[in-house]
């Protein structure tokens, strides 16, 4: 009974002493943590917060992957650099995998299957369509505040790739297009001066400048898939589906769509255009450069290819000859940058995509030979001079069909080319065919 007493008064005295060791604190503690008590000019107290270090700031994670080459990921650090300097509460967790391998598709196959992503990717133009299609894609239009502005500011053809369904699941981060090449030793030596400036003058220029007994070409493609043709199908007037990827029916078999492949079978028909687009022969870049090919259609990077390749050849551009209506056009290729669903912070992760959209980091890109997507750069000096022509190709440039099975539709086309100039079947036929295996894969 006495130790019960006593530990009573024990515990009576601790509590005691806790109470007014509380009491001393409370008077002596600043009123905020985080900040200090400063007079203001009336006299006044306010409550000033003091400057952080940015050690200090909470910060976020948002993770990127890419499949950049060793020189543009260096380029690209800048660009991360600058970000996060402008950004302190943000840092960038970027995962670069090969470009030259399926490492970054297969990291993209584990992830689904995972659902393990990252909280944004440039990934290639025709992957954009297909993660949407298995809802794990974020549609930007209506949740990044400068969506508008910045879909109203790149070239249309490639903001189209990231359409789907309604929405827009992505943004073109960097891109590309093909233009003419034009061999201007071989023309002049035929006593022309400058490039066709439509389809009809390339068709008699081709011819004018091929010899199919010593095998010199006026032109050449490098195969059969839609790549190789798509610049003169487009410029032809030619489409593959509806605007709203319905049918197929009317479209690739169209009178426009049916009148670009007359063209190149008539070309391949009469010897003005190389063979090799069957296989074998020169290759198109290696044809061109030894004055075995006049004219090709490819893209910028021919520019860095050519000084490799042939130091002493001078690469000639043009826009794609004018098809009947007056327009030129071509092709768009390029990568495209989104934001997945699962992204942990999505404030923070839109905030990077539209740095990644801005001039600057564009700039920087463009030093080592991205093309930007911001039509407003065309002919910025900060850019290689040779963009201009390819800025200016991608005004009308239009993206191949923004579709989850846009491969089989591509397989589609290139059986009904080949079956074009095998004279397997006449052009009509073979493009209802692919007409209607399209129209398969829309269904």
């Amino acid at each position: 009974m006495k130790s019960q007493k006593s530990i009573l008064k024990l515990v009576s005295a601790i509590i005691t002493l806790a109470v007014f060791l509380t009491a001393c604190a409370s008077a002596t503690t600043p009123v905020a943590d985080h900040a200090t008590q400063q007079p203001a000019a009336n006299g006044s107290t306010a409550t000033e917060a003091p400057a952080q270090s940015p050690a200090s700031i909470a910060k976020v994670t948002v993770t990127y992957w890419h499949s950049m080459s060793n020189p543009e990921t260096e380029q690209f650090n800048k660009v991360i650099a600058a970000f996060e300097a402008a950004n302190p509460d943000i840092t960038i967790e970027s995962t670069r995998y090969a470009s030259d391998d399926n490492s970054f598709q297969n990291a993209m196959v584990t992830a689904m299957s995972s659902k393990t992503f990252p909280d944004a990717a440039r990934m290639d133009i025709a992957w954009v369509s297909q993660y949407a299609a298995d809802g794990v894609l974020m549609p930007l239009d209506g949740q990044m505040s400068d969506f508008n502005a910045i879909s109203k500011a790149v070239f249309p053809g490639p903001l189209s790739t990231n359409f789907y369904q309604g929405h827009y699941y992505g943004l073109p981060l960097d891109t590309n297009t093909q233009v003419l090449l034009w061999n201007k030793q071989v023309f002049q030596a035929a006593g022309i001066n400058e490039p066709p400036k439509t389809l009809t003058e390339f068709a008699d220029v081709a011819c004018k400048l091929s010899d199919k007994n010593k095998e010199i070409y006026g032109y050449a493609q490098g195969g059969t898939y839609f790549w190789a043709s798509a610049p003169i199908f487009y410029a032809m007037g030619g489409k593959i589906v509806d605007d709203k990827q319905t049918t197929a029916t009317g479209y690739i078999n169209g009178p426009q769509s049916v009148a670009a492949f007359t063209m190149l079978k008539s070309l391949y028909d009469k010897g003005c255009m190389s063979p090799n687009l069957l296989g074998g022969g020169i290759a198109t870049d290696a044809g061109h450069g030894e004055g075995k090919y006049a004219m090709i259609i490819d893209g910028p990077w021919m520019v860095d290819k050519y000084k490799s390749m042939y130091p002493d050849f001078q690469t000639n551009f043009a826009l794609i000859p004018t098809g009947p209506d007056g327009t030129t056009s071509s092709v768009v290729g390029g990568e495209d940058v989104v934001i997945f669903n699962s992204a942990k912070n999505k404030e923070a992760t839109m905030k990077w995509l539209s740095y990644l959209m801005s001039p600057d980091a564009q700039r920087i890109m463009a030093e080592v030979g991205i093309m930007p997507t911001l039509a407003g750069l065309q002919n910025d000096p900060a850019l290689p001079p040779y963009f201009g022509i390819f800025m200016e190709q991608l005004k009308t440039a239009q993206a191949r069909v923004p579709h989850p099975k846009w491969s089989q539709m591509d397989d589609a086309i290139n059986q009904a080319y080949q079956r074009i100039l095998l004279g397997e079947q006449p052009v009509q036929a073979s493009l209802d065919q692919a007409a209607e295996e399209i129209n398969a894969l829309l269904k």
